[in-house]
């Protein structure tokens, strides 16, 4: 069924877009899950703690493809609402050359200093090697793993979300029993782990150009409005989601140092744990905002100020509704979810069900500050979008992870994502109202805020 952001009803745009950006992320959050899952069974504890050790250079290479993804996206969605569809191929064709430059930038210096960087990220003995068996392998792949990203969030503006969707859906299913083969059948350990990852990346991408081949959009696999003169607009928008991405790096590498500097290789792997199970909620999190940024930045572009009030009410009932659920959820069967990735009788269960429950009881403020900061990103107002994604992803996580373990010495290491999610939905919701009370007409500011 074609999407037309101009006639149709906002629910059903939204849900157009929702149900296929939700199944995406849930997918791609499962087979990460499913990589901890069979890590841990194939490896063990120190396996998980290693790949919590190596988010930090996943996220810089997730950072820099969602930033120009997500910014030359929008910015083509806002030109399209204006009416200047032409403009389309251009921001395509030169979002694609800049991920292309800036990850092999990325990768070559990675594959110079890993020694260096496995260290920096507080890695030694075993964990350091089986950081250092996974990266080997997966580096090169990461190129191919940004433009795939860059490319599912074009795809998804060229009113093809659907692919995007199967892409990623056939990625993780390959990923899974890649990993089951490589780490439980043939014993590979980390480096199958890697393989099985860089195999579905390639996967993923060669569908999503599938999408040219068909022609079922505007865009096309070309060299047509090639060049670099966009980059200042396109990196100006997509700032905001590579700050999200980097502050995540950089929080995760300072709970990695207090923990080993302060508690021990224990709270490492329960941190790890938490980090592999939360990602499900984080990724249905950016699911709602994709849903709802193509919408905005159309409507925006189109001067439709009220229906971006409906797009953000929706996507705020989906995002704070679903954290809500999920921590539900967890506080129910935590200890079940702890025994299924280190076995039913592992003495770590306790402590990684803390964790766990601890992270998501900041999942309902999570939704809201992310809709939010996305509500900002896609109107190209990225000043107030980076400001929330560094105060909940960085600044004031900082600030509890120094401050709150010495006041609750047991589990105020834990408080400190909740903390910074509380914090920042403070901050976001003062500068929702003042969003709205500047874009919304008088007269019709008792309707849209009922």
């Amino acid at each position: 069924m074609a999407i037309n952001l101009k006639t149709d009803p906002i629910s059903k745009s939204f849900y157009q877009y929702l149900w296929p950006a939700l199944t995406g992320m849930v997918i791609k959050s499962l087979f990460i899950m499913g990589d901890a899952f069979f890590i841990g069974m194939g490896v063990g504890p120190d396996g998980l703690g290693a790949i919590a050790l190596i988010i930090p250079p996943f996220s810089i290479f997730t950072a820099i493809a969602m930033m120009v993804g997500i910014g030359g996206a929008a910015k083509m969605s806002i030109e399209i609402g204006k009416g200047n569809t032409e403009s389309s191929q251009t921001w395509f064709s030169q979002s694609m050359l800049l991920t292309t430059i800036l990850s092999t930038i990325a990768v070559v210096i990675a594959m110079i200093w890993l020694e260096e960087l496995i260290a920096f990220m507080g890695a030694s003995g075993n964990m350091a090697q089986l950081a250092h068996d996974y990266l080997i392998v997966l580096l090169p792949f990461f190129v191919v793993y940004s433009l795939a990203w860059v490319l599912s969030c074009f795809v998804r503006n060229d009113a093809n979300p659907k692919l995007a969707t199967y892409a990623m859906s056939i990625g993780a299913v390959t990923n899974l029993v890649l990993d089951y083969i490589f780490i439980l059948e043939m014993g590979m350990g980390m480096e199958g782990a890697a393989w099985a990852t860089a195999i579905s990346q390639v996967m993923i991408a060669l569908i999503l150009v599938s999408h040219f081949s068909r022609k079922k959009g505007s865009l096309e696999l070309s060299l047509k409005g090639i060049g670099l003169n966009k980059t200042k607009e396109i990196l100006s928008i997509g700032t905001p989601t590579f700050f999200i991405e980097i502050t995540s790096a950089m929080t995760i590498v300072l709970f990695n140092y207090v923990l080993l500097t302060q508690f021990g290789e224990s709270h490492i792997i329960a941190y790890g744990l938490t980090t592999n199970v939360g990602v499900l909620a984080l990724f249905v999190m950016v699911g709602i905002a994709q849903a709802c940024q193509p919408i905005i930045s159309f409507n925006h572009g189109a001067n439709r100020p009220e229906r971006i009030n409906d797009i953000l009410k929706l996507g705020l009932k989906a995002a704070i509704g679903s954290g809500t659920v999920f921590l539900v959820i967890v506080w129910m069967f935590a200890p079940t979810i702890a025994g299924a990735y280190l076995g039913s009788n592992n003495e770590l269960i306790p402590l990684a069900s803390t964790a766990v429950s601890f992270f998501f009881l900041g999942v309902p403020l999570m939704g809201f500050n992310m809709v939010v900061a996305n509500l900002f990103q896609a109107i190209a107002k990225p000043q107030q979008a980076t400001f929330i994604s560094l105060s909940r992803g960085f600044v004031f996580i900082a600030l509890g992870v120094l401050l709150l373990p010495k006041l609750f010495p047991q589990d105020g290491i834990w408080a400190s994502i909740v903390f910074a999610e509380a914090v920042t939905a403070a901050i976001s919701l003062s500068m929702l109202l003042t969003y709205r009370r500047r874009s919304i007409d008088p007269g019709n500011l008792a309707v849209h805020t009922s």
